[in-house]
């Protein structure tokens, strides 16, 4: 249950049945309850059997639910997709969280960006709406940037007012985005390099649908990163792995 999405999966003795995700709202308890029947009636599972479990910033919210925080989530998540996974990043909506893994998949360090919006899902949408595109179209629009902008403040507020003002210079509105892109991989960047472990790196959460932000990630870290088939379903995996549904 995050802060811009809410996600769900369906998972029994290792396989992913359903998933699904909705929008996050002040009071979730009840489209979520509808979300958790409508994909276990997808999955064949009778309504209120599945053991539950939840995770994010609006767990708390989900009745009968055992708790998981999102860095246990997102670290079995990721070793139950990739099981080389080392390091994975979660670029989430109000924050970036990298955790670190050990051979064994447990984790054994943790590095969190809560207090900057930089990097985050929420950080993005506001730019998409300063240029008036839809967010979900801001990684494909930085492919055809001829040469990306310079963004010079990560702050969200001065970047806005950059973004803004390059707009009205008549700036491509691909070009614009492809450094935004560009700034939000150097950031992810950074805490990558920050981490003492090595190894196979998996990037999760909304941002990392975002086409531009990989590319660009890959491009400052000179390698391949693992993106799994559908990144923002990470932590509702490693919630649904906790409630036994990887046995």
């Amino acid at each position: 249950m995050g802060a811009l999405w809410t996600k769900a999966v369906v998972m029994d003795c290792g396989k992913v049945l359903a998933s699904g995700a909705i929008r996050s709202s002040m009071k979730p308890a009840g489209p979520v309850g509808e979300l958790v029947a409508a994909l276990s009636g997808k999955a064949g599972v009778i309504s209120g059997s599945a053991k539950l479990s939840a995770t994010g910033v609006g767990r708390k919210n989900m009745a009968g639910a055992a708790q998981l925080t999102d860095i246990m989530a997102f670290s079995k998540g990721a070793r139950f997709i990739h099981p080389a996974t080392r390091i994975v990043v979660d670029l989430g909506g109000q924050g970036v969280r990298l955790m670190e893994l050990d051979q064994d998949g447990m984790m054994s360090n943790f590095t969190t960006n809560d207090k900057c919006s930089t990097g985050t899902g929420c950080f993005l949408d506001i730019m998409a709406a300063a240029l008036g595109v839809d967010p979900a179209h801001m990684g494909i629009a930085s492919q055809a940037a001829k040469e990306p902008a310079v963004i010079n403040t990560s702050c969200t507020v001065f970047a806005e007012s950059e973004v803004v003002t390059l707009v009205a210079k008549k700036r491509p509105k691909e070009e614009i985005i492809a450094g935004l892109n560009g700034m939000v991989a150097k950031r992810v960047v950074a805490m990558i390099n920050s981490a003492s472990t090595k190894g196979d790196i998996m990037l999760a959460g909304g941002v990392a649908m975002n086409v531009g932000v990989v590319a660009a990630v890959e491009k400052e870290l000179k390698r391949k990163v693992i993106i799994p088939l559908e990144p923002n379903m990470v932590g509702a995996i490693g919630a649904a792995v906790s409630a036994g549904g990887a046995k």
